[in-house]
């Protein structure tokens, strides 16, 4: 027995050819595709939901292997209509009365890209490339144009002539402070080579400075002529600041500092010092707390503050020195090193200082 089809699916986007007062919406019409002819591309409402008429072209674009770009999406939409994918019957005649359709699903449509057809947006694009291009090509016009990206030509130069008398500038201030360090490098080597010729120090102490500071790790980097040597924070009497000098004593090989004295009193800044109390010392940490009830608790980060934590005790006071939120810091209140190195060379630093102005002089441009 054969069976005729009555009915047939097509995309309409006019509403004088249907009548849809009393259709109902039928979400099994659900469809992509082209049509009969592959004139144009149809896509129903719930295929793309929540979505919008740019990305729905742009995903049709890529999966049909066209490129995404602005001329493409705007070809699309000179053709794009929102319609509906209908059921009608077989045959029917449009010319008379609107077809009553009973099912219906709303849906979009659109030609893809063609070379041989520009509708008015894709043109209004167009268009406006071109003047455009008529701008920029017409040197009158330049200067507008590229304003305010783009600066005129006098205005360069006046830029570069200043940017040139900056650096000329930057570079007198270079070479003068670089000739400021090289005397200071020969001022502090003289005095090293004309101590240790008269034998004002003893033959283990030598004149040094700070390299670098580094807060985090505890430690100074301090310069011994060509030799630079880590020192953690707890051995000094104070963290000191960049470039300061000191005095540093050495073992019997030299190898090793055991004790350093600064030539003067300066500090690093921002420094908070607290006097604190031990509350329990385990293997190379301990927790300390203030009088403001401020706990601390402190690791090791060297073997050298490992072997000092291994002598403290519960009850004895720390001074512990906080910057920039770190413990940079911590000495022994019941502690004498320090005095004790201090004894051993002050006889013959306060000999250095009274000797220094004859031992030191002020190089002059032979030099």
């Amino acid at each position: 027995m054969a069976i005729f089809e009555k009915d047939k699916l097509i995309v309409v986007s006019e509403n004088d050819a249907i009548d849809l007062t009393k259709a109902e919406i039928n979400t099994n019409l659900s469809a992509v595709s082209f049509d009969n002819n592959e004139k144009f591309f149809y896509m129903t409402v719930d295929k793309i939901l929540f979505s919008d008429p740019a990305s729905a072209i742009r995903t049709v674009l890529e999966a049909h292997g066209y490129v995404p770009n602005l001329e493409n999406i705007l070809s699309c939409l000179d053709s794009f209509k929102f319609s509906a994918y209908i059921k009608t019957p077989k045959k029917y005649n449009t010319e008379t009365s609107p077809v009553k359709i009973q099912e219906y699903l709303p849906c979009i449509k659109f030609e893809l890209p063609q070379k041989n057809k520009v509708g008015e947006l894709l043109q209004s694009f167009y268009d406006e490339l071109s003047k455009y291009e008529s701008r920029i090509s017409d040197p009158n016009q330049l200067s507008g144009v590229l304003d305010p990206a783009f600066k005129k030509p006098q205005d360069l130069k006046d830029e570069i002539r200043q940017l040139k008398e900056d650096n000329k500038e930057l570079r007198e201030q270079v070479s003068e402070l670089t000739y400021q360090l090289s005397q200071e490098q020969r001022s502090l080597s003289r005095a090293s080579k004309a101590l240790d010729s008269q034998r004002v120090l003893p033959e283990n102490a030598k004149i040094c400075r700070v390299e670098s500071v580094d807060l985090k790790k505890r430690k100074v980097k301090v310069k011994c002529h060509r030799k630079v040597i880590d020192i953690p924070t707890h051995m000094l009497d104070r963290v000191p600041d960049f470039q300061a000098r000191c005095l540093i004593t050495f073992d019997e090989n030299e190898d090793i500092p055991i004790g350093i004295i600064f030539f003067n009193n300066e500090e690093l800044g921002n420094l908070d010092k607290r006097t604190a109390e031990l509350l329990y010392v385990k293997g190379d940490s301990f927790k300390a707390r203030d009088s403001m009830r401020n706990e601390f608790q402190i690791k090791a980060l060297n073997s050298l503050e490992t072997e000092t934590i291994k002598n403290l005790s519960r009850g004895m006071k720390v001074v512990i020195s906080i910057s920039d939120g770190y413990v940079v810091r911590f000495s022994v209140l019941s502690s004498t090193d320090s005095q004790q190195f201090k004894c051993q060379v002050q006889e013959k630093f306060i000999v250095y200082d009274i000797a220094r102005n004859q031992l030191v002089t002020v190089p002059s441009d032979k030099d």
